[in-house]
């Protein structure tokens, strides 16, 4: 049964009018306080929505999160799950994250352009995230068997579970969001997946 907090809760949830104010109050505690760039698909959030989903990203990637998975973990669990789902705002803000951790570059656009790189730490995060991707979570007996053999024990699978599906879900709403018509910025297409054909030329004036 459901507690009465908790069906008042519900009762009085709902869509709620905001103000320009409160669009500015939370792009400001993203951007000056979080230390966020300013992207334009945070424009198209509300602004609870905004915070909550920001809340969401910076809990999981705080040092202590996860037992197994640190920060820099999720950030190449990321970018193979943001490869797989095309997103391309989530594949280049995590594929950039990671050339900022001076990953090597051609091993970063291996995992933005779906494959495995060569780093052993990497790969086997890779590989993981792929296999959990496959089966929507399910994993079947000869991978487990195979990632057992990488040094995975059943509950760093689960976390490993967890951060493709947070990611997933990211990559559901920004794909949404580009669809709308949100913009790109130019500092995120230099590590997408299309830096080279789509945006070459513009990202080549903006070298200039």
């Amino acid at each position: 049964m459901f507690s009465k907090s908790l069906i008042l809760a519900l009762s009085l949830a709902g869509a709620t009018a905001y103000t320009k104010k409160d669009r500015e109050d939370a792009i400001k505690w993203i951007t000056e306080e979080k230390g966020f760039p300013h992207l334009a698909a945070f424009d198209k959030m509300t602004p609870k929505m905004l915070k909550t989903v920001m809340t969401n990203y910076l809990n999981l990637v705080s040092p202590d999160a996860l037992e197994f998975l640190t920060p820099l973990d999720l950030e190449v669990i990321w970018t193979a799950t943001s490869a797989a789902n095309n997103c391309e705002i989530c594949l280049s803000f995590h594929a950039g994250a990671l050339l900022g951790a001076e990953k090597p570059a051609d091993e970063v656009a291996t995992m933005a352009a779906g494959g495995v790189p060569k780093d052993p730490k990497m790969a086997r995060l890779v590989i993981a995230a792929k296999y959990v991707l496959a089966h929507k979570g399910i994993l079947l007996e000869r991978e487990k068997l195979h990632l057992s053999s990488m040094g995975f024990s059943a509950e760093e699978l689960v976390e490993v579970t967890f951060a493709v599906g947070q990611m997933t879900g990211l990559n559901l709403l920004y794909v949404h969001l580009i669809a709308e018509g949100v913009n790109i910025e130019t500092f995120l297409k230099g590590a997408g997946p299309f830096k080279d054909t789509v945006y070459a030329d513009e990202l080549k004036k903006a070298e200039l």
